[in-house]
């Protein structure tokens, strides 16, 4: 026997055989004492050099060998689980906005936030269909979509003649699935509502809440501004048949129907999903195409963005009813995206189309953009923002 290994065994045995050490004083004491202990006092107290034991780094570095891959594995299973959560959501969303089904009826949004789709239908791509155009809502504003129905459908649910806006509107405003496509709950109106002559009738039941604030009272007006565009007057009445009160205007009036023409550029309106959508916007209407196609270059609030690519200016000129775009610079459509370019085009088109009037381009440089021919003037579009209303 060796005379380390004697002194190891006798070192341990002394060890073993020490008695416990014990400390009776209460915590507090303890506590005070160490507060007044200069040593720990912040701002005099030395850095240490003291080394730690070797043991201790051992059994330090084997815990953290054990931890470090298990923090790893549940950390990576966490971003796992958060990403495949969010592709669900994603995938889930994106279902709904594809295809809903709702009272037997299907709903298929074209826009698909693909920005190369166009947001207009021409005179020539409605055959065997019945545009239905409403006043949908997002956030206290109005964007007009139009559902297009086939005839079929139309056959089916309607026996006899050619159904009007409003018979078009009690047939489905009621199965268009607003919140799944992103809109607000809005429609249908509350209360009944009847045509009277060419009058179209609204009796608002109690407690309707279209009056319950400036902000209500203009996106229940622009609503149906946007939504019958075929009769030529509005009206609100109460439960006895008299003009309906309101808490903000007071008295309504009969208003006089725009036939979804109102005097205003055309802007881009981005949803919360990403789809874009092209409204009018802006305060007092515009007294002429010409005052409004140039509005058009600078967006009148935050709500929207100008369709007109930065850098690019023009003129506008009126012959007859044809409005012509003129650009200072002759344009190369080719330096933007295919969506840019059809939401300008468009935009110019539809804002147009509210003073009965087609577009024309002169200097640009393509004669052609998309389905679009521009060395002749534009149609006037049927309808804008399509999404596609099947069985």
């Amino acid at each position: 026997m060796t005379g380390k290994k004697w002194d190891d065994e006798n070192m341990e045995q002394l060890l073993r055989n020490m008695p416990a050490i014990q400390d009776q004083r209460a915590k507090s004491d303890v506590l005070a004492r160490l507060k007044q202990d200069e040593r720990l006092q912040g701002a005099g107290r030395k850095k240490s050099n003291k080394w730690i034991p070797a043991f201790v780094a051992v059994a330090a570095l084997l815990v953290l060998s054990i931890l470090i891959p298990s923090m790893i594995r549940g950390n990576h299973s966490a971003v796992e689980d958060k990403a495949m959560e969010s592709r669900d959501t994603a995938a889930t969303a994106s279902e709904e906005m594809a295809t809903t089904q709702e009272s037997g009826v299907t709903f298929f949004t074209s826009l698909d936030n693909a920005s190369s789709e166009s947001h207009v239908i021409l005179p020539n791509e409605w055959a065997g269909m019945q545009p239905f155009r409403i006043g949908l809502s997002h956030a206290a504003t109005v964007i007009p979509v139009t559902f297009m129905i086939p005839e079929e459908r139309i056959a089916t649910d309607f026996s006899t003649g050619n159904p009007d806006s409003v018979a078009l509107y009690t047939a489905y405003a009621p199965v268009i699935p607003e919140t799944e496509l992103g809109f607000d709950d809005y429609h249908p109106y509350k209360g009944k509502l009847m045509v009277q002559e060419n009058t179209i009738v609204h009796q608002v039941s109690e407690g309707h809440g279209y009056d319950q604030s400036s902000a209500a009272s203009m996106v229940y007006e622009q609503s149906f501004e946007e939504t019958f565009i075929d009769h030529l007057q509005f009206k609100t009445v109460d439960a006895q048949g008299e003009l309906a009160n309101f808490n903000q205007v007071g008295k309504t009036e009969i208003h006089t129907l725009p036939g979804g023409k109102r005097l205003l550029p055309y802007y881009k309106y981005t949803m919360p999903s990403g789809i874009d959508y092209l409204i009018p916007e802006g305060g007092e209407p515009f007294s002429s195409v010409k005052e409004a196609l140039m509005a058009m270059q600078q967006a009148p609030d935050d709500l929207v963005v100008s369709l007109i690519p930065t850098g690019v200016t023009y003129n506008v000129r009126v012959e007859q009813e044809t409005a012509t775009i003129s650009f200072n610079k002759q344009l190369d459509i080719a330096q933007f995206s295919l969506g840019e370019s059809l939401a300008m085009i468009e935009g110019f088109m539809l804002t147009a189309s509210n003073y009965d009037m087609q577009i024309s381009f002169d200097n640009v440089l393509q004669e052609q953009v998309g389905k679009y021919d521009l060395t002749e003037p534009l149609p006037q579009p049927i309808g804008v923002n399509p999404i596609e209303f099947s069985q």
